[in-house]
């Protein structure tokens, strides 16, 4: 059975049982990936998708981070509300992360480390988990 999705972006916010994810900031490579991979992931579960990019919303963005098992963050790709928390949304817990720059990389694996090559990766990982 295809995995039902419910996609939720700023300002709407959706509340119920079925576990959820945020990503935020993937580029539209990786959001290509993500469409892709997730419309060929068989499961009887349904998952809620916040997905952020940029928009200037704070309160919508800390209840994603609140309501949100699993977090995906692109640290390359650009935002100021998060360029601004990346040291807030590393500390906190099932948040995985994706930075090219090595030297950066080191630095926040004293904070965090669930550093992964990209977004496939992470829904790999968290969906494996949540199957058993």
């Amino acid at each position: 059975m295809t995995l039902k999705i419910t996609l939720i972006t700023p300002p709407d916010i959706f509340e119920n049982d079925t576990d959820s994810v945020f990503l935020i900031n993937l580029n539209s490579e990786e959001q290509a990936q993500a469409t892709d991979w997730l419309g060929r992931f068989e499961s009887d579960k349904d998952l809620n998708i916040y997905f952020y990019q940029g928009e200037v919303d704070m309160p919508w963005f800390l209840h994603a981070m609140a309501v949100s098992k699993y977090k995906y963050i692109d640290i390359d790709t650009d935002s100021p509300i998060t360029n601004l928390l990346v040291g807030y949304i590393l500390g906190k817990s099932g948040v995985y992360y994706r930075v090219g720059d090595h030297n950066i990389a080191s630095v926040y694996g004293y904070i965090n480390p669930n550093r992964i090559d990209n977004v496939i990766t992470f829904f790999e990982r968290i969906l494996s988990a949540t199957k058993q």
